[in-house]
């Protein structure tokens, strides 16, 4: 068998990177658009589509939006997310306030999922100081939220323990 010389093999492997890191943003757009997976669904294609959910948990940066296409009704839609701490509950309304200063105003509803150690949790149970993670939508000027993560202080300190020992990379001097 003939083996490819270095720089073809290197363009090979930087094809297969790119192929599937086209893969990997085209589950992550078809996840973000609000597209469920139907009881017909393989088991395989509904595991594809719960993991790429599981991508979107967890956005990088502190709070943003990003606008996709719902791929069942065709419709543009506003998806948020925020991670701070909660400085107001109050009914169906939840302050969160992030690293940077910036907060938002969520509403909440019966079908927000609240969840603490991976379990289902009473959204009452949240308190100022909380900290979480909030996904949703836009809704007019309304941050109308779906899920809330709110870690327990045994996952906090892993976080910031993974964080500690993650190096910082330096800025290189050219």
């Amino acid at each position: 068998m003939r083996t490819l010389p270095l720089r073809r093999r290197g363009i090979a492997v930087a094809s297969l990177v790119l192929a599937g890191g086209v893969a990997v943003g085209g589950a992550t757009a078809y996840a973000a658009s609000g597209t469920t997976a139907t009881p017909s669904a393989s088991p395989s294609a509904t595991a594809a589509h719960q993991a790429a959910h599981r991508h979107l948990r967890t956005p990088r940066g502190i709070h943003g939006q990003a606008t996709v296409k719902n791929g069942v009704t065709g419709q543009y839609v506003t998806r948020e997310w925020q991670r701070g701490q909660v400085t107001s509950v109050s009914g169906a309304t939840l302050t969160v306030k992030s690293a940077d200063g910036t907060s938002w105003t969520w509403t909440t509803d019966s079908s927000t999922k609240v969840t603490r150690d991976g379990k289902k949790i009473n959204e009452s149970v949240l308190a100022n100081g909380d900290t979480v993670e909030v996904l949703g939508k836009q809704s007019g000027t309304a941050n109308d939220a779906t899920r809330i993560f709110a870690p327990s202080a045994a996952q906090i300190a892993k976080m910031k323990a993974k964080s500690a020992a993650t190096p910082t990379p330096s800025p290189t001097n050219s």
